[in-house]
């Protein structure tokens, strides 16, 4: 039976709005699939559905736990749209706060509230597609600590020239100031276990250079395995534009990622 219950806590903390009893992982468990949203645009619930059986159909009969995280939309987000998901996906766990705090923060508070041994998150849209999903759960299942997805220099052709130029500046400092392993940290889908789990809930960046950070501290632990998963984007992906604003606070979390590197 699927249980309905609030958590009241001190803001900002989450509201878990839809979920189901708990279940133990084993290493036929599958794993919790955590997609991160705000302001989602018209028609996004049969997108995702669209998805979502996707995915479920390509990994058949693995068990798979879907944790929709409504980081603080004022749109398009609303009780209709949850009780929709709730007969559309049933056991679908919707994590959900008032506050908009950033991707990072968003990943983490879907993270927090994992049932399986292995998580994997990626955007709403799937902008890699489907099918790359098992991929990154092969390497899983082979050990891998952390999976993450790596675009290649195709992915700058398609880019508008503002966000281009902001990729090429990121992509740098992640391989000469953090020296990462991984050179493209930012594309949003990565998988981990629980030993990369650990070091993602310690991540403090709430904004989108959560990723850097994530990667930066997994890969001062030598003896992590971590492994790039080379993806592309799917025809019709849309890209969001950086507000000023934003960049501006991203650069600062940028430094701090940088002086504690090198402290």
């Amino acid at each position: 039976m699927f249980t309905k219950y609030l958590m009241f806590q001190s803001a900002p903390l989450p509201t878990i709005v839809h979920s189901r009893p708990a279940y133990h992982a084993t290493d036929t468990t599958g794993f919790d699939l955590i997609l991160p949203c705000c302001n989602p645009s018209h028609g996004w619930m049969e997108t995702l559905v669209k998805h979502y059986k996707e995915v479920t159909a390509e990994l058949y009969p693995v068990r798979i736990q879907l944790i929709l995280v409504n980081d603080g939309s004022v749109k398009n987000f609303e009780q209709v749209h949850i009780e929709w998901l709730r007969k559309a996906i049933p056991g679908i766990i919707i994590v959900s706060y008032t506050e908009n705090r950033g991707k990072g923060y968003a990943i983490r508070e879907g993270v927090k509230h994992a049932r399986s041994r292995y998580q994997i998150y990626t955007d709403l849209d799937f902008p890699f597609g489907t099918a790359v999903i098992r991929e990154v759960y092969d390497h899983l299942l082979a050990g891998k600590d952390i999976v993450a997805a790596e675009r290649g220099t195709g992915y700058l052709n398609v880019l508008p020239r503002k966000r281009k130029i902001i990729t090429r500046l990121s992509r740098a400092a992640n391989k000469y100031l953090l020296q990462l392993k991984v050179n493209d940290a930012q594309a949003g889908l990565k998988g981990f276990n629980n030993r990369g789990k650990a070091i993602l809930l310690s991540t403090r960046v709430d904004g989108f250079l959560y990723d850097s950070e994530f990667i930066h501290r997994a890969g001062k632990q030598k003896a992590l395995s971590i492994v790039p998963v080379p993806v592309h984007c799917r025809e019709g992906i849309a890209f969001s534009s950086f507000r000023f604003k934003l960049l501006w606070k991203e650069l600062n979390n940028y430094l701090r990622i940088i002086g504690k590197s090198q402290g």
